[in-house]
């Protein structure tokens, strides 16, 4: 079962929704959220946030206060995985605002590792450690980011890595790119990183 959070992020950032929606998809407005599925003319099972973005409450809305610990998306998150069997979890609108939000749902993904962001460029999922195969589709980079200083492998990509330690902060890792098997083998010794397939420049 598949699950699709749409956070309050600007609506410019988000790519049509439809392809991503079928009989099995649980849909979840997040705050502001709300605006950009009416705008692409769809509806949600369930509405959750404080509404302080959106203006109005919807009905049936699981509302939280203005002022509280965690942000709309991370409950969100919380009550999509405590009352949902989803194995997979797709968050749009979470990015392309304010950069302290965008940074900490980044962040978000090592708390609830099933869950990718997507913009219509990107996206955006979190690895610890273990062994890993990804597709290119219909993306053409795909980059780690390592958290903690990490350990990687990497076959099927332009620029192999064997055992190599990446700390944080460096760019080794950024701007790879799928050989012609277009499936990357990924493995993750110690550490964890975030990793992003993105389109072309072109």
């Amino acid at each position: 079962m598949r699950a699709v959070i749409v956070a309050a992020g600007p609506v410019e950032d988000v790519p049509s929704l439809t392809p991503f929606i079928d009989e099995n998809t649980v849909v979840i407005a997040v705050d502001g959220g709300v605006a950009t599925l009416v705008q692409q003319g769809l509806t949600f099972d369930l509405a959750i946030g404080d509404f302080d973005s959106l203006g109005y409450t919807p009905e049936g809305a699981v509302i939280h206060p203005a002022e509280k610990d965690e942000t709309d998306l991370e409950l969100a998150l919380r009550h999509v995985s405590e009352r949902y069997e989803v194995t997979d979890v797709l968050i749009f609108g979470a990015t392309g605002g304010r950069l302290d939000m965008t940074l900490q749902n980044v962040y978000l993904l090592k708390q609830f590792p099933t869950a990718r962001l997507m913009t219509k460029r990107e996206e955006v999922r979190f690895l610890q450690e273990g062994h890993y195969q990804i597709k290119a589709d219909q993306y053409h980079y795909l980059s780690f980011i390592p958290l903690v200083p990490t350990r990687l492998t990497l076959r099927g990509v332009k620029y192999p890595l064997t055992d190599h330690d990446v700390p944080v902060g460096g760019s080794l890792t950024v701007s790879n790119e799928w050989t012609d098997q277009q499936l990357a083998d990924v493995t993750v010794h110690t550490g964890e990183v975030i990793v992003l397939r993105s389109l072309s420049d072109q």
